[in-house]
């Protein structure tokens, strides 16, 4: 079986692509990122972020129906940064999932 120059070309740009990916995938493994250190500090006590997202994660966590998480992704808790705030009541007294 005889390789065409073009063949061996290809191979040797996959090669050389491929062997960029992996030295990539490596260095990015291996480096700390500075926002990931700046989250950790601004971390509740559970080691989450302070952010709307926990605030909606924390909605869902309390089984109170899909309105009342819809209703607090829709507002502003957590957007300023401060988690000193608390989820609001829910609005129906009936039981949700």
């Amino acid at each position: 079986m005889r390789i065409t120059k073009a063949f061996a070309v290809l191979l040797a740009v996959i090669s050389l692509l491929v062997l960029g990916d992996v030295g990539i995938v490596a260095y990015r493994l291996t480096s700390s990122h500075p926002a990931s250190a700046q989250a950790g500090a601004s971390s509740g006590t559970s080691g989450h972020p302070c952010n709307h997202g926990a605030f909606v994660s924390r909605a869902a966590h309390a089984h109170k129906g899909g309105g009342y998480v819809s209703s607090v992704a829709k507002g502003k808790l957590g957007r300023n940064g401060k988690c000193s705030a608390s989820l609001p009541a829910a609005a129906g007294s009936g039981e949700g999932d």
